[in-house]
């Protein structure tokens, strides 16, 4: 059981890494970004907990077993942010011939028209 919870938290701390990478406009501990986890335990590990610090990350973990009260959320939220995403994918597509777009551009434009 113990290599099972070092792994976990390998990874967790892998996905920390991998995730500071992706984040375009960069984090630092003065350009701080809000990550929103759910109630797993390998989120609410100290190592976890000091390494999303150094990065930039505030942490705010969701009671487990909670995401089925937030559905709302997702509906009247997320509902708004998928359709505009979905409009500019779809008129930077057909702008490039239907070719795959980069993830990254795409979501700098779909930004750009949610100001």
């Amino acid at each position: 059981m113990q290599s099972k919870a070092w792994m976990t938290n390998f990874l967790f701390k892998e996905f920390l890494s991998f995730f500071k990478r992706s984040i375009t406009c960069g984090i630092s501990l003065t350009n701080k970004h809000l990550l929103i986890l759910d109630g797993h335990e390998s989120h609410v590990t100290l190592i976890a907990i000091k390494q999303a610090q150094t990065f930039g990350f505030n942490m705010i973990t969701l009671l487990s077993h909670i995401i089925h009260e937030l559905q709302l959320l997702d509906v009247a939220y997320f509902k708004l942010f998928k359709i505009a995403f979905k409009k500019e994918r779809d008129v930077a597509m057909a702008s490039n011939n239907y070719t795959e777009l980069d993830k990254v551009i795409l979501a700098n434009q779909v930004e750009k028209t949610l100001d």
